[in-house]
């Protein structure tokens, strides 16, 4: 599954906490699996199948795994694996989560670049 790395310099608790507050601003329910991993969820699965894409972007199901890890120069790095695709709902529920995702990606990336923290951010798959 596709996804995004940023790497940050600074407090890596304060990092960490960071990502989990955009997330929980974007309605995101956060479980931690770890002290450095947590897997985020939005919206309701049962839906996002029942009514494929006309579920719509507030009620696509959306999962994101976390983890955060440190690099050999001491940065943190954050990265996270998009846990579905939103093919469940066919073409538009894909578009939805792509947007969903999109949207969080944006979000980080302004609040790590707000605090000066921002190294790099780059794309996986």
């Amino acid at each position: 599954m596709a996804g995004y790395q940023y790497v940050v310099s600074g407090d890596p608790a304060l990092a960490r906490n960071t990502v989990y507050k955009v997330l929980e601003s974007q309605g995101y329910r956060i479980t931690t699996t770890g002290e450095w991993t947590a897997r985020a969820e939005r919206g309701s699965q049962g839906a996002s199948i029942a009514f494929g894409g006309f579920t719509g972007k507030a009620g696509r199901y959306v999962v994101l795994d976390i983890a955060c890890q440190s690099d050999p120069q001491g940065n943190l790095v954050v990265s996270f694996l998009q846990g579905t695709s939103g093919w469940s709902g066919g073409l538009m529920g894909r578009k939805q989560a792509q947007s969903l995702y999109s949207d969080f990606y944006n979000a980080v990336s302004q609040a790590f670049q707000g605090a000066g923290v921002l190294i790099s951010g780059i794309a996986t798959k």
